[in-house]
This record gives structure tokens, C-alpha cells and sequence, in this order.
């Protein structure tokens, strides 16, 4: 699957966890002012859908994506919505075919060494590396991509990193992105602190573009 153009752009993505349709929206516009223009909504919740479909209409131009895909219905349900992006904690052959026969940007979770070969023989060079946080970090990272170093594979590593870590990530050939829920942190959230959340997302970019 060829990966779509905007991959790169931004080294860091958001995700979005547990917020309601109205959190969403203001999670995103803070999101958004601190120069992030993408965000994952992961469907861990009843309300998630409604988060999706809420900031898709209200912000048409942001890369949005939903997170925690398990079924090919809800890639289904992803495609229909208009969405740009699908993540999944795992692989499964069945999700890869279905995103591919829609040519939808689709990051499906890896961790061992047999799972990444499993995915390139598939042709995806673009997984995500979940959770990468508990298995040891940057360092697992290095060492799991070290037999790998050939291949033009760039993933999206999430799961425990900090803001902290993500320069040791962003700074690897084969990072295209840090995923992570530290640019939303739920405390900020609960206590309307959107203003902080544009900070942080700020404060990202500018670590991470430490190296470049």
C-alpha cells in the first residue's frame, strides 16, 4: 500500500483516548492552533464514533484517523465517514486486505520480530510498533529494527512515551511519527485547559525538531 502524502509531515500524533463529541472538538481546535493538524480518536468508547463524526464536520482539513480498529467493520465504518487514517493495536490479515482494497492509510500494530517480517511479506512498511513503551522503549525499538535496516520501513511507534522520549524516537530512520496521548494529556482535559494543550502540542514540535 503506498503510503499517503502527508506521512512525515508532522513527527508527532495526538491520540485522543476517552473524550466526548464536545471535548473532541475543543481538543482538536487547540490541536490545531499549536500547529498539530492531525489527531487519532481511538474507538475505545461508545461515544468515540460521535467524537469522529463531530470534528470531522467541524474540521474538514485535519488529518484525522481512528485508533484501536480491531474488525473490518469499522474500517468499513472509517471509509464511509470520510476519515483519513486507520490504526489498529494488532495485525490481522483480514483488516490489511479490507484498508488495502480501499486504498485507506492503515497502521497496523507490530511487536515481534515475526510479526514486522509478517507485515513487509504483506507490503506494509508503514506499522505501528505497539506497546512499544513496556517492552523497553527506544531501545527495544533499535534492537527490533536492527535486522530490518535494508528495508524502507517507517513506523509509527506508540504506547508509554513520554514528551521526553520522543526526540530518541523522532531522530531513528525508521520513525515517521510518535504517536502518543502526552500532547492531551486527560487532567488538561478535565479541567478545560485547552490553552495548555496548544502549548504542549507547540512544545512537540519544537522537540522534535530538535535534530532536523
Amino acid at each position: 500500500m503506498k503510503p499517503p502524502e502527508w506521512l512525515g509531515k508532522y513527527p508527532v500524533l495526538p491520540i485522543i483516548n476517552r473524550a466526548k463529541p464536545d471535548e473532541a472538538l475543543l481538543i482538536a481546535e487547540a490541536l490545531i492552533k499549536g500547529g498539530l493538524e492531525i489527531m487519532e480518536i481511538t474507538l475505545r468508547t461508545e461515544e468515540a464514533m460521535g467524537s469522529l463524526c463531530a470534528v470531522r464536520k467541524e474540521f474538514p482539513k485535519l488529518i484525522l484517523g481512528a485508533g484501536s480498529v480491531i474488525t473490518p467493520y469499522q474500517l468499513d465504518w472509517i471509509k464511509g465517514e470520510g476519515l483519513d487514517f486507520a490504526v489498529s493495536p494488532g495485525w490481522s490479515d483480514l483488516c490489511w486486505k479490507k484498508a488495502s482494497s480501499f486504498n485507506l492509510p492503515f497502521f497496523p500494530g507490530v511487536l515481534t520480530p515475526t510479526e514486522l517480517m509478517h507485515a513487509i511479506n504483506e507490503g506494509c512498511l508503514h506499522p505501528k510498533v505497539f506497546p512499544i513503551g513496556p517492552m523497553g522503549g527506544i531501545d527495544y525499538f533499535r534492537a527490533l529494527l536492527a535486522p530490518f535496516r535494508e528495508q524502507k520501513i517507517q513506523c509509527v511507534p506508540t504506547g508509554g512515551i513520554k514528551q521526553h522520549q520522543v526526540f530518541d524516537y523522532v531522530r531513528n530512520p525508521h520513525v515517521s511519527m510518535v504517536g502518543g496521548s502526552w500532547i492531551t494529556p486527560k487532567e488538561m482535559v478535565n479541567q478545560k485547559d485547552f490553552e495548555g494543550i496548544t502549548e504542549l502540542a507547540k512544545s512537540s514540535l519544537l522537540l522534535a525538531n530538535i535534530n532536523q
